[in-house]
């Protein structure tokens, strides 16, 4: 039977997009401390725009991938796509501004290359740690489908009678997929090693533990443990209500058939 859906961003994907804005943050900063004529900055100028402009294509090229695959079946995914769309947005206005500044400097107009060179930077501000949280949410989406899996394969009913909260229920997805990875201090605090770019309070660690959603099992290196969704943890992941996104294009969860997240969920790696 026909794959119903594409494949969404990999980590691979999201690591290259921040890396193209870490580099045109740099290049931007450097125009920015450039002394000289029009005549001198234009040829950096010309560089810069059109490292915006290959980055726009990269995002908006990650936007399609993340709209045509699964993730909008869940909320976790559409917060991906949201947030991309926005990431999008503001890389295509970043380069216009670039764009704009190289007219201005043919024309010998500094003045306004330089205040259009500052919005164009201004576009990019935390831009990277934007690409953070779509990995984030992607590793939630990936994480419910890997539990509808489980729940289906177990035999397990959706089902629970613990109620969690929008944060614990992201931290049960964040280790739906069974790759995560606690430290626990000397004074027992508990802090997330993997999956990376995972954002959780300690707090919401001890309540998951707490309510043995998540279950704990000890590491060769000291101090470390490996976590895993019990029975409860996934009937209460699959069961709760998560928030969901504001805006126009927020539509409901759609339950997705274990045979369509094999190859997508195994392909962040």
């Amino acid at each position: 039977m026909t794959q119903p859906f594409t494949p969404g961003p990999i980590d691979e994907d999201l690591w290259t997009l921040t890396q193209y804005l870490l580099k045109c943050g740099d290049l931007l900063d450097a125009l920015q401390r450039q002394p000289g004529e029009a005549p001198q900055r234009l040829p950096d100028t010309v560089r810069t725009g059109s490292a915006l402009y290959r980055t726009s294509l990269h995002t908006g090229k990650l936007l399609s991938q993340a709209a045509l695959s699964d993730a909008a079946t869940t909320v976790d995914g559409q917060e991906a796509i949201a947030v991309l769309r926005r990431l999008t947005d503001a890389i295509a206005s970043a380069a216009a501004r670039a764009s704009d500044a190289v007219s201005a400097l043919a024309h010998g107009d500094t003045a306004s290359a330089d205040r259009l060179l500052e919005q164009s930077r201004a576009h990019l501000y935390r831009t990277p740690v934007a690409v953070q949280d779509v990995a984030a949410a992607l590793l939630r989406h990936d994480g419910y489908l890997y539990a509808q899996q489980r729940a289906a394969r177990e035999n397990l009913g959706t089902h629970s009678a613990i109620a969690v909260s929008e944060a614990q229920r992201k931290g049960l997805a964040s280790f739906a997929r069974g790759e995560g990875v606690l430290h626990a201090s000397a004074d027992g605090a508990r802090e997330v090693v993997a999956p990376l770019a995972t954002p959780m309070r300690a707090t919401t660690i001890d309540a998951l533990v707490d309510k043995k959603l998540i279950a704990l099992t000890p590491l060769v290196q000291q101090g470390r443990y490996g976590v895993r969704l019990t029975s409860v943890g996934v009937q209460a992941l699959l069961s709760a209500h998560p928030a969901q996104r504001r805006g126009p294009a927020t539509t409901a969860p759609t339950p997705v058939a274990p045979r369509s997240t094999t190859r997508r969920a195994g392909a962040r790696r």
